[in-house]
C-alpha cells in the first residue's frame, strides 16, 4: 500500500515539473516572439500604433508576414479602415499571444523593396519616419488590399 502512495507522489511531482517546464517554455516563446531590439518587431508596432480593438472585418484571417525579423506564419488577421492597416495576432489556443492589435496609418508606409516570404513574392515596407520597423507583406495580402481599393505608397 505504501508503494502506491510513493508512485502517486512521484506522478504528482512529475506533473508539477512538466507544468513548470511548459510555463517557462511558453514564457520564452512569448519573449522571443516580441522581436524587440534593433530589428524592431511587434513590440515596436505596439508602442507606435497599438490599439485596443482587433480588425472588425478582416480581409485576411490567417496571414503570413514578417514584422521586423520575426515571421508570423498563418496567424495574423489583416483588416483595413480609412485610418490605416489593421493587424492582430490570432494564434490557435493562445489567442493574441500577448500581442495587442495595431493600426498602422497609411502615411507610415514609406519606402519599399522587393522581397520573398517562403519563396513567394513580397515587399518589405519601411514604416515611420524615423523608422519604427519593417513590415514584409506577401503579394497575396497586397492583392487583397488592392481589391478593396487600397494601394500602399510608392517605393
Amino acid at each position: 500500500m505504501e508503494f502506491m502512495y510513493v508512485l502517486l507522489v512521484v506522478e504528482l511531482v512529475f506533473i508539477v515539473l512538466v507544468a513548470i517546464g511548459l510555463w517557462f517554455g511558453l514564457k520564452a516563446l512569448r519573449r522571443r516572439a516580441g522581436g524587440g531590439g534593433a530589428g524592431g518587431g511587434w513590440s515596436a508596432l505596439e508602442a507606435a500604433w497599438g490599439v485596443a480593438e482587433a480588425p472588425k472585418d478582416p480581409i485576411v484571417r490567417r496571414g503570413t508576414l514578417f514584422v521586423g525579423k520575426i515571421l508570423w506564419r498563418n496567424c495574423v488577421a489583416v483588416g483595413i479602415d480609412p485610418r490605416g492597416l489593421h493587424l492582430a495576432v490570432r494564434v490557435p489556443i493562445f489567442g493574441g499571444f500577448g500581442k495587442k492589435p495595431v493600426r498602422i496609418p497609411w502615411d507610415a508606409f514609406l519606402a519599399s523593396e522587393p522581397a520573398r516570404i517562403q519563396w513567394q513574392e513580397a515587399r518589405v515596407w519601411h514604416l515611420g519616419d524615423p523608422e519604427v520597423t519593417t513590415l514584409t507583406l506577401p503579394s497575396e495580402i497586397e492583392a487583397a488590399l488592392a481589391a478593396k481599393g487600397r494601394v500602399l505608397g510608392r517605393g
